[in-house]
């Protein structure tokens, strides 16, 4: 029998999340006895380490972001014939899909895709469901946004790019005077992220007040399966400090989100995959945020398989794209944290604790991405964060006493007055 083949699109990773991502994802597919073929971009495939690239048994050059780019290559495809084709990465899933459509192979509809990435085409769908959305305009320059906010008022506003992802751009506005800094965000994204594609305008929304989660889950059958809710921590800016599951919501409003988000899903259109959906508690309910058609990011994937012992989350992800009959989902069970520490500004001279933690039986993950001699400036995203740290415990306040116990080891000693340019 001819061995079948599992093409990644997107197949090496700037972060360290990204990375045990396409790990657990290829060894999910090796025991499913599949191949495994790896696509990425020319520049991404030369700066890979080598470890990397030996997960597959072939490595192509492809314009992974590009969808046109992808279905010429899948419209003229020669020696690979894949049974199915995933990716972990947001700038990929449009061309996945493309490539699933052109091959004839299990996906979602390319239009859903290009719906669920355009935040205001989304949630313009959401609200005609019946969904409760923050009020979204699609602008074009400063004299939208101003309209936008003196026909919205009295704020606050979050202004962000319409298709963007890690919390690149995104800005809360107080008064109309911010606009301009808002908007001069877009034209300087985290240089680890190389050229992002141009995007048609931008979106300015009205604030949701609420405490802040998200619902992981993956599609079996065409139906949405929410395997976790993961309570979020914020800092500054939006910036994304920790993640933990379980959520702490109550019984009854955990049901309220995990409902609404499969409901979304559905309405939106969304048939296959892994899913992350952002959602806000309010005194109203529960309000959704954005969707996404792949998993989340900062080790949530570890969070959700770590608290369902057992779980092959990418396996399930491949069972349902190949036909194959999935294996029960085991029961949750323990807790799990992704942890975010951040530093003063100024010129990084040492990093106090971080070995202590790191060897700590807890410590499921940890990664130190500053090192002496680095600037290290305010954490504006998720690609500016200098360490993360993922730990598990029997129960939430335990694993939330374990971290900040663990965080208080590490001191990031920093010289003042000295920026990042």
């Amino acid at each position: 029998m001819t061995e079948e083949t599992l093409l990644v699109l997107g197949c090496t990773a700037l972060t360290p999340w990204g990375r045990d991502q396409l790990r657990r994802l290829c060894e999910q597919a090796r025991r499913r006895g599949l191949a495994l073929a790896g696509a990425d971009t020319a520049d991404n495939l030369r700066t890979a380490t080598p470890d990397e690239l030996a997960r597959y048994d072939t490595v192509l050059p492809l314009d992974v972001h590009d969808a046109d780019a992808c279905r010429a290559w899948a419209a003229g495809r020669r020696a690979l014939h894949p049974a199915a084709v995933a990716t972990i990465r947001e700038l990929s899933v449009l061309p996945a899909a493309v490539i699933a459509r052109e091959l004839g192979i299990a996906g979602n509809d390319p239009e859903v895709v290009r719906r669920v990435r355009n935040k205001d085409l989304c949630r313009e769908r959401l609200r005609d469901a019946g969904f409760p959305q923050p009020r979204t305009a699609l602008c074009a320059d400063l004299a939208d946004a101003e309209r936008f906010l003196r026909e919205n008022g009295p704020g606050p506003w979050v202004v962000k790019p319409r298709d963007g992802l890690a919390g690149i751009g995104v800005s809360r506005v107080d008064r109309a005077e911010q606009l301009p800094e808002a908007l001069g965000k877009f034209g300087s994204p985290p240089a680890a992220m190389g050229a992002l594609p141009a995007s048609p305008g931008f979106l300015v929304e009205t604030f949701v007040a609420g405490a802040e989660y998200s619902a992981e889950g993956v599609l079996v059958g065409g139906v949405p399966h929410v395997l976790a809710l993961t309570r979020k921590g914020t800092g500054e800016g939006f910036v994304e400090t920790s993640q933990r599951v379980p959520s702490g919501l109550d019984e009854a409003t955990a049901g309220e989100a995990a409902g609404a988000v499969a409901r979304a899903l559905t309405a939106v259109g969304v048939t296959r995959g892994v899913f992350h959906v952002e959602f806000w508690v309010t005194p109203d309910g529960v309000v959704l945020g954005e969707l996404h058609d792949r998993g989340g990011g900062d080790y949530i994937h570890a969070l959700v398989e770590h608290t369902r012992p057992g779980l092959e989350l990418y396996g399930t992800l491949l069972d349902d794209l190949l036909g194959r009959a999935p294996a029960p989902v085991p029961a949750a069970s323990g807790a799990a944290r992704a942890e975010f520490p951040l530093a003063p500004p100024g010129r990084l001279r040492a990093v106090h604790g971080w070995d202590e933690v790191r060897r700590h039986p807890a410590v499921l993950a940890a990664h130190l991405r500053v090192a002496p001699g680095d600037v290290i400036g305010p954490a504006r995203d998720s690609y500016s964060r200098p360490a993360v740290l993922v730990a598990g415990a029997p129960d939430a306040d335990a694993v939330d006493a374990l971290v900040a116990g663990l965080t208080a080891r590490i001191a990031f000693d920093t010289e003042p007055g000295t920026t990042a340019v």
